[in-house]
């Protein structure tokens, strides 16, 4: 109801200081906001309208383009819907010069409202088809990633240049009014037409925005044939000659490191999380440049950020009921711990990849290995806390493609996240005597200093993990029988 009073505010305003300008400008929003309603399952993950499963209903002598307008219609039901038919009153209202009008405007903008679902439909049942391919799915993914970075930084970019860039959009897009050819604008435009008492161009725009609905229905009906009738394939064909696997590392460890990448490879959040590792030190190492946070200390902060981050890798989550397996090898425990942990610091190397161009932007070059140790040695350490969470409260990740927020894996209740948030307090402190050692030559005098304390700090943080490894290898022979039974009990 806020936002239904906010747009009839603004939109009355905004028709009565300048009528061509609100056509352009209604437009715009329009256009983007239909698009951003069709884009959110790849951008935020969630659907804001549904695309029904109608493959259980494709035997019952129902038409399919019958089914179709169903679901269309069906989603007029969801909450994040019926949300929006207030806002939709509103703006009917507020473009409306007598409330007699209101019959003219009412049915433009639900015609707008109506393409938008039924794009958000097509959308959905692309991104069904594709998701049978693990290939196109993994790339629907990262599409969706690159987009919700790209809108994260649109708006940043433009406030970054102060308010003339944002000024001169504005200008073009009125000036222009390009979003005249946008579908999605055609149901408000007749809207504001018909609020203006124009039965000429309310028509015109009315019947397009009708042939635009039903295309939009079209191709849904089309999609509906081809993937819940089984004829879209988008499966390669599978090759002639299999090639033989080999293993790349030697040793029961390298088999166990390979076996830990190659399974987490296959799982698309694995692939954005190396990703994100990679983007995010650099954003906000450039974020700070822009505001003039040149400095060593913000360089080793985000070091330890980095190496922090490592902490929570879930050393059993990835094996599920391939548990039992793992732990009837005849492997000494600590080597089945250093083994897994060497897996996951696989997908840790772009975050120090970007950590070491980062403070290129933000120290001096000289400072380059100090930051470097700084991050290594918190996620070595971080990394050997984290085993003791993980056998004390394991939590099996769900497989590729389930979802992240159903099941069991995250019951470790609050005892175990002020567990595991003491865990990693407890790292940082651990670290803080080899953190100290890579910081203090710039504070007391010569940078030789590094030559001597940096290799201390290694080599300190390194006898530190080991015997957090070999503490953490006890344990879990100790508990072996419950966390089988708990991994097992989850999965």
């Amino acid at each position: 109801m806020l936002g239904s009073v906010a747009v009839f505010i603004v939109f009355r305003s905004l028709s009565g200081a300048d009528p061509g300008a609100a056509l352009a400008l209604v437009s715009a929003l329009a256009t983007v906001a239909g698009i951003s309603w069709v884009l959110s399952p790849l951008v935020t993950g969630v659907a804001l309208s549904e695309s029904h499963d109608v493959s259980r209903l494709l035997h019952f002598p129902i038409p399919v383009p019958v089914l179709a307008a169903a679901s269309l219609a069906a989603n007029l039901a969801q909450p994040m819907v019926l949300a929006e038919i207030p806002i939709l009153l509103a703006l009917s209202l507020a473009i409306a010069d007598h409330p007699g009008l209101l019959l003219l405007t009412a049915p433009g903008v639900a015609l707008s409202f109506a393409f938008v679902l039924a794009c958000a439909q097509v959308a959905s049942l692309v991104l069904q088809g594709v998701s049978r391919n693990r290939r196109f799915h993994d790339a629907a993914l990262f599409a969706g990633i690159g987009l919700g970075v790209a809108l994260s930084l649109g708006p940043l970019l433009l406030l970054a240049g102060g308010a003339r860039p944002m000024r001169a959009v504005l200008a073009a897009v009125l000036r222009s009014d390009v979003f005249a050819f946008s579908p999605f604008a055609w149901g408000v435009r007749a809207a504001i037409h018909g609020g203006r008492g124009e039965a000429g161009p309310f028509l015109a725009y009315a019947v397009l925005a009708t042939a635009a609905l039903l295309a939009a229905v079209a191709v849904s009906v089309v999609l509906i044939h081809r993937i819940h009738r089984g004829e879209l394939n988008l499966g390669g064909a599978a090759s002639g000659r299999a090639s033989r696997a080999r293993m790349v590392l030697p040793g029961a460890m390298g088999a166990l490191v390979e076996k830990d990448v190659r399974s987490a490879w296959r799982d698309p959040a694995m692939k954005a999380s190396l990703f994100l590792g990679l983007l995010m030190p650099l954003l906000f190492a450039l974020f700070l440049t822009a505001t003039g946070g040149r400095d060593a200390t913000v360089a080793f902060g985000l070091a330890v950020f980095v190496g922090l981050s490592g902490f929570g890798a879930n050393t059993f989550g990835f094996e599920r009921r391939g548990i039992g397996l793992l732990l009837s090898f005849p492997l000494e425990r600590w080597k089945l711990l250093l083994g897994k942990n060497l897996g996951a610091a696989v997908f840790r190397l772009p975050g120090l990849l970007a950590v070491a161009l980062a403070s290129i932007f933000l120290a001096p070059p000289t400072h380059l290995p100090a930051v470097l140790t700084m991050a290594l040695v918190t996620l070595t350490l971080a990394a050997g806390l984290d085993n003791y969470a993980s056998v004390l409260f394991p939590a099996p990740v769900p497989p590729p493609g389930g979802s992240p927020y159903g099941g069991s894996t995250s019951r470790r209740g609050l005892a175990g996240a002020v567990l595991v948030a003491s865990l990693m307090m407890g790292s940082l402190l651990v670290a803080s005597p080899f953190l100290i050692l890579a910081w203090l030559p710039p504070k007391l005098g010569p940078l030789s200093l590094w030559l001597l304390t940096l290799p201390l700090a290694l080599a300190g943080a390194g006898a530190v993990y080991a015997m957090l490894v070999a503490g953490a290898a006890g344990l879990l022979e100790r508990r072996e029988t419950l966390l089988l039974e708990r991994v097992l009990e989850e999965a």
